[in-house]
């Protein structure tokens, strides 16, 4: 028994991801065609460079606080993209901005929930250590990589000038 969950606790993330990306690729082609969807899937791939080192810091946190093994690092890796991808997938589809949001923290925490075995608490803790990681990557990010870019453009335009 043991061996089959072993199984699907690899292939259900995976089967979340690509679930995912095909509701993110038919709602960006519905609304403006194949540029529209690649560059949606581009984009939604490209967040996933930042949510899952954010969400493998943010589930070593939680474990530090309530003591518990998730898994390997690939492995939590796999279904924390999944459960990011299908969240996005699922959420693009409502037209309501907060009910996008609210949609896109109930497949999170369903997907959590389910995918690491975790208790409602434990849960709680993991997305909302999730979501401070992930603002704080992207505040260092914003703050950083447009600094170093805005320094870079100014001694350009200090030579124009002259």
């Amino acid at each position: 028994m043991g061996h089959t969950r072993a199984r699907a606790h690899r292939r259900v993330p995976i089967q979340m991801l690509v679930f995912g990306l095909v509701l993110l690729g038919t709602n960006a082609y519905l609304r403006g065609g194949d540029v529209f969807a690649k560059q949606a899937l581009f984009v939604s791939l490209k967040q996933l460079a930042i949510q899952i080192p954010s969400g493998i810091v943010a589930f070593w946190l939680a474990s530090r606080f309530i003591e518990s093994d998730f898994g390997s690092i690939g492995m939590i890796a796999i279904k924390i993209a999944g459960v990011t991808i299908l969240a996005e997938g699922v959420a693009c589809w409502v037209p309501v901005p907060f009910f996008q949001f609210m949609v896109l923290l109930g497949v999170l925490l369903f997907g959590y929930f389910w995918l690491f075995d975790l208790g409602k608490w434990e849960t709680y803790l993991v997305v909302l250590l999730n979501f401070a990681v992930l603002l704080g990557a992207y505040y260092l990010l914003g703050r950083y990589v447009q600094g170093r870019d805005a320094d870079r453009g100014a001694p350009r335009a200090r030579a124009r000038s002259r």
